[in-house]
Parts: C-alpha cells; structure tokens; sequence
C-alpha cells in the first residue's frame, strides 16, 4: 500500500509553532500541501540514517492538479470537467473568488456548485493530488520524515532570526523584549534537529538487530 504525503503533513501541523502555518491549513488544505511539500522534498534526503531508506523514500508519485475557470450564466450549477482529477484528490470551489461548498461526482466527472453562477460572472474548482510514497511507511518514518520537514522550514526561521540579531549590538539585543523569544526559536530549532537526529539512531539501530 502506498502512503500519501498528506500523512507527513498531519504529523508535522502538530509540532508548528507558528500561527500563520495553522492559519493557510484552515482556509485552504490544498495551498497548505503546496506549501509543504517544497519542505518535504528538501527533507528526503535528509533522511540519511539507516541508509536503505533512501530507496524505499525513492519511489513516489509527485503532486499534481488543475483549476478550471467556468462563465455563469445564472441558471447552471453542473459542469462537466475537461480534466480527470486522480483518485483522493482534494478539491476547492469558488464563485467570484469565494471559496463555497461544492460536489464532486467521479462517475460523470462533473462538479455541482451550491448554487447557480450569476451571469457574467465566473467559478472556479480546484483538484489537487498531493503526491504519495509508492511503498509503505511505518510510523516512525512517518515522524521522522514530519519533523526534518519542520526543521527546514525552522531553518529559514532560524537565519531570519539571525539577521534581526546581527543588527542588533550587545547593549540593544540585552535590552530588546524579542531577543528571549530570539533564543528560544534558536533552541527551538535545535531541539527538532536533535530529536529527529536520535530518532534517525533509534531507528536504525531497530532495523539493524531485527535483521
């Protein structure tokens, strides 16, 4: 059985610690996974230890997805789709760039508005495959994998935070509020790396003395 990318994503909302990343996955699950996926596919090769891995991680479907735009003419609710969204897609619909509450029929491959698209106006749907791994994952692959995509993304974090510290002299960065919460989002970072890094060990050590 494969295991679909949004798996990682699920277990690395939990170790955000930012309010603007638990905001995007609110209003829309789909920029969400686009998003993340430029972490995730930075944080594969991280995945170094224990090596055979790496071939397992190797075997993947990447994302894929479509918009289609449709002119209204007051009375349609129902169009039929040119494209043929993948199978566990996810889907967005909108009516003059607001998103509603829209239907999918994969037997006529049709897409059903709440309501009818005011004349002269435009709707939009959305599908998105978010990408899966060929192979199965275990859980501890999951988490490792969920937490060095949280660590590249603390990595941009992590040197903006060093920037606005760097302008900063001894005297201003003593007295400025933000230089705990600085440090802390430093320690923050280092705290990820090692845990994935130990666990990285951990798992390896497991597969080693079940061989």
């Amino acid at each position: 059985m494969s295991t679909s990318f949004i798996e990682i994503y699920d277990r690395a909302i939990t170790e955000f610690d930012d309010p603007n990343i638990t905001k995007v996955y609110n209003l829309s699950q789909i920029s969400f996974f686009q998003v993340m996926y430029n972490y995730l596919i930075n944080a594969i090769p991280a995945f170094n230890n224990p090596q055979s891995v790496r071939a397992i991680l190797a075997s993947r479907t990447d994302p894929s997805g479509y918009t289609e735009i449709f002119n209204g003419d007051g009375i349609t609710t129902t169009f039929t789709l040119s494209t043929t969204p993948l199978a566990n897609s996810y889907f967005e619909y909108q009516i003059n760039n607001v998103v509603v509450v829209g239907n999918y029929d994969s037997i006529t491959n049709q897409i059903t508005f709440p309501s009818p698209i005011p004349s002269g106006h435009t709707g939009s749907v959305q599908w998105y495959f978010a990408g899966e791994f060929t192979n199965t994952l275990d859980d501890t692959m999951k988490s490792i994998l969920a937490k060095l995509l949280v660590l590249h993304w603390a990595e941009k974090e992590k040197n903006f935070l060093l920037d606005i510290r760097r302008l900063l002299n001894d005297t201003d960065f003593k007295l400025n509020d933000n230089s705990s919460t600085t440090r802390s989002k430093i320690q923050w970072y280092e705290n990820i790396r090692e845990n994935a890094e130990k666990l990285m060990n951990q798992y390896s050590w497991i597969l080693k003395f079940s061989k």
